[in-house]
């Protein structure tokens, strides 16, 4: 199926501040008279087709450079199986990754922002919902309700951006007027997840599947797909969260929200609507080639900028990609985000993954292709994206149309195998056949089949089990924006920073790799990096008397 283009239409505009930093939809004093910037004309609510642009305004905060396009791939490292190229520090995207993260960071301002920008979005639609004219038949009523439910997912994806990335938020719900009341109090990280699940227990009901959208299926939020982010919702839930006083703790109750992970993935997995793509590299071809192919991935972010201007656009395969050389037939990927030859070695011997993942080789200008030595594995990339897969037209040196994806169906299969270990204090028969699943596409076999490689549930006790998960994770799902994140839920980020520095510090001595500077082994510190400081700028102009992430100064 061809990607579908959201050209995303803002319904109005929203009133700027200092919390809430967003777009107008027009500067034209002509045009707002004595009404304010959140003013919406009375033609907005005339249809379903005019809800719909507002609707649409929701979801372009999410095709930005400053949320998935650029930013959070730099928030997804420095890990275990990724870094931000350079050790030079005094830069934007290498102090965020190397864990010189601090309160006046530009991006983590813009994020803030977008994120809230999208929020206020919704806040807005849902208060002015029920004047839109619904027609006097089933199909727009279902339609009109299928709006909320997205509009109210989208706004439960920001927060659960938005509540990983800084931990207490401010909760807000109504949107934004001049005369409103920004000095709000920050709302407990764990009543934000509460809010989220409210909010995707209600969506879900309403939303389409993908394959009922009206008019065909246009790559937005569909009922499995919130399914699937509900099931994340509840992992990271029952996972660790940095408390306030610089502790990583989890819910006492914990296993009750790992046991709504399964029911969640069962719903997901028993629609019929999903199901693995017999190849893993033609996944990432499909999303080279602007080809959405909903069954494995079931929600991806949409990008398109016409020009290639710096609006709706991604990095995918550029930031994120192999080397390649800008006088290249390709078009240049200046590959600023790099892996690891320590993460290489974790796949098996035939697992076709690695060669998909893994780029150990860069393109020059004459178009060849020239393999980068071990002893610098350290400058291997990202590969799944990479600049000469792509088909469409080279329209700017960073920025591409290829979408994000945020769930794929094989997330699914694992988050449940591991919902099943923890509810169970260890793998059940089931959680080693939905780890098998994702294994047998690794290695080219049937997916139901079996295979020698078969893992067996007497082979694990718990411990053992999740950590073939956090394995299986990474080889399954990297780069794909979540590693950082399921390290922290899980407590292990510095754990895994530390081994991972042993392991260079030893290649290295041993003659195996150039020396390397890994800074986030070496910056890291437990008990605050696993959150970012929020932003200064909202702690002065809120005047809220908010008390700064733990270990970072205002």
């Amino acid at each position: 199926m061809t990607n579908m283009i959201n050209k995303i239409k803002t319904g109005a505009g929203i009133v700027l501040s200092a919390l809430l930093l967003t777009n107008t939809l027009s500067s034209c004093e002509s045009r707002l008279e004595e009404k304010p910037y959140n003013f919406y004309g009375e033609d907005y609510y005339s249809s379903t087709h005019r809800m719909n642009m507002g609707l649409r305004g929701v979801y372009e905060v999410f095709s930005e450079l400053n949320t998935y396009g650029q930013y959070w791939m730099v928030y997804d490292t420095d890990t275990d199986i990724a870094h931000v190229n350079g050790a030079n520090l005094g830069h934007v995207a290498r102090d965020l990754g190397h864990y010189n993260a601090y309160a006046n960071h530009p991006w983590l301002e813009q994020s803030w922002g977008a994120y809230y920008s999208g929020i206020n979005r919704a806040n807005l639609l849902l208060e002015n919902a029920h004047k839109v004219k619904v027609e006097a038949d089933a199909k727009d009523t279902v339609l009109y309700h299928n709006y909320i439910a997205e509009t109210k997912a989208m706004r439960a994806l920001a927060y659960f951006d938005l509540v990983r990335l800084f931990g207490d938020i401010p909760l807000k719900t109504e949107h934004s007027e001049a005369t409103s009341n920004f000095k709000l109090p920050r709302t407990n990280a764990e009543e934000i997840y509460d809010f989220i699940i409210d909010e995707l227990n209600e969506a879900i009901p309403n939303l389409f599947n993908y394959d009922e959208y009206p008019g065909g299926f246009v790559g937005r939020m569909s009922k499995t797909a919130a399914q699937a982010m509900l099931a994340r919702v509840y992992l990271f839930k029952a996972g660790y969260k940095l408390t306030v006083d610089g502790k990583m703790e989890r819910p006492a109750n914990y296993k009750e929200y790992y046991q709504k992970v399964v029911e969640m993935a069962d719903a997901v997995i028993n629609s019929g609507k999903h199901e693995l793509n017999p190849s893993y590299e033609q996944i990432f071809r499909n999303m080279c080639e602007l080809k959405f192919e909903p069954k494995e991935n079931m929600f991806e972010i949409q990008f398109f900028n016409p020009v290639g201007a710096n609006r709706h656009v991604s990095n995918q395969g550029t930031y994120n990609g192999p080397s390649i050389h800008q006088n290249s037939q390709y078009g240049r990927a200046n590959s600023f985000i790099k892996t690891l030859g320590t993460f290489a070695a974790i796949f098996e011997k035939d697992d076709l993954r690695k060669e998909v993942a893994i780029a150990d080789w860069q393109i020059n200008k004459d178009d060849q292709v020239k393999k980068i030595n071990a002893k610098r594995s350290y400058q291997w990339a990202p590969g799944k994206w990479r600049r000469n897969w792509q088909t469409a037209e080279i329209k700017d040196m960073n920025n591409t149309d290829v979408n994000v994806v945020v769930m794929r169906y094989a997330d699914v299969l694992l988050m449940k195998a591991e919902a099943l270990n923890e509810v169970n204090d260890g793998p059940t028969a089931e959680a080693i056949k939905l780890v098998n699943q994702v294994r047998h596409r690794a290695f080219g076999k049937e997916i139901d089949g079996t295979m020698k490689r078969d893992l067996k549930v007497g082979d694990f006790d718990h411990d053992s089990f999740l950590n073939e998960i956090i394995n299986e994770r990474a080889r399954e799902l990297c780069f794909e924006g979540g590693r950082r994140m399921d390290l922290i839920r899980w407590n292990k980020l510095g754990e895994k920073l530390q081994e991972t520095k042993e392991e260079l510090a030893k290649l290295t001595s041993e003659g195996h790799l150039e020396k390397f500077n890994y800074m986030a082994g070496d910056n890291f510190v437990a008990g605050k990096h696993e959150l970012y400081p929020i932003p200064n700028y909202e702690i002065r102009e809120t005047g809220a008397g908010w008390k700064q992430n733990n270990g970072y100064t205002e």
